[in-house]
């Protein structure tokens, strides 16, 4: 019932920005989303490939997830509107879409800002893909990462005793049989790591389903945003914030 409750209060807020107020902040982003599974205003209380996404997993297990992110608050046509982007490059005057909730008269929660003009993108912390695009950079990763993990042994070997230790049927036996086993042990730490996030993933859905994107599931802002650079040279561009254009 809360759950339907706070969709009911979603809201695509239109207008211009005004009186804007931002500062960089820390704050425990992960943890925060692993431990409330529900997606609403009280997140803003309680609040690359892939290696972005494997980054954060073992950040998390480490039990050491706090990061910068920009908290705002600003006028949108006499709406007050707060909340935790990763980045905001927007400016007051600008023209914006943003996916909300209402959490009193005239206040409102911000998930995620777009500015009409160009589909720049300010959207919550780490909330850039949906499950399909999650799991397939999640699997894409695990390959190479446990590939590449598993040749530093055959890599050290060369380095002590030189090639000719691959002489050894019995080495070269122990690495096959080691190979499956090693996928298998990497594969369910990497399903865990992946799973660990899927708070972000359905805040991601959450935000592009208010947007009414299509095919939501499938949206990569990292990816799209490569496409989509339209001459920015940020660092920071398609990692802190995006553009999305459909």
């Amino acid at each position: 019932m809360k759950n339907q409750e706070s969709r009911q209060s979603t809201v695509l807020l239109s207008g211009t920005i005004s009186e804007l107020k931002r500062s960089r902040r820390t704050r425990d982003f992960v943890l925060t989303q692993v431990q409330h599974r529900q997606i609403g205003a009280t997140a803003v209380a309680a609040s690359l490939m892939g290696a972005g996404a494997i980054g954060i997993g073992l950040i998390s297990m480490a039990g050491n997830s706090e990061e910068e992110a920009d908290w705002v608050q600003f006028n949108l046509d006499g709406k007050q509107v707060e909340g935790w982007l990763w980045m905001m490059p927007m400016l007051n005057g600008d023209s914006v879409e943003v996916a909300a909730e209402q959490i009193g008269e005239n206040r409102y929660v911000a998930y995620a800002v777009r500015r009409k003009e160009d589909g720049l993108l300010a959207i919550y912390p780490h909330a850039t893909a949906g499950r399909s695009a999650h799991f397939r950079k999640s699997v894409k990763a695990w390959i190479l990462v446990s590939i590449a993990m598993y040749a530093i042994l055959p890599i050290l070997w060369i380095a002590q005793r030189g090639v000719e230790i691959f002489q050894n049927e019995g080495v070269r036996f122990g690495l096959l049989i080691a190979l499956p086993f090693w996928m298998v042990f990497s594969g369910i730490i990497a399903l865990r790591v992946s799973w660990k996030l899927m708070g972000f993933v359905r805040m991601a859905e959450y935000i592009f389903s208010i947007f009414e994107w299509k095919n939501i599931q499938k949206i990569d802002l990292r990816k799209i945003s490569r496409k989509n650079r339209l001459g920015d040279t940020s660092a920071k561009f398609g990692n802190l914030y995006f553009r999305y254009k459909e």
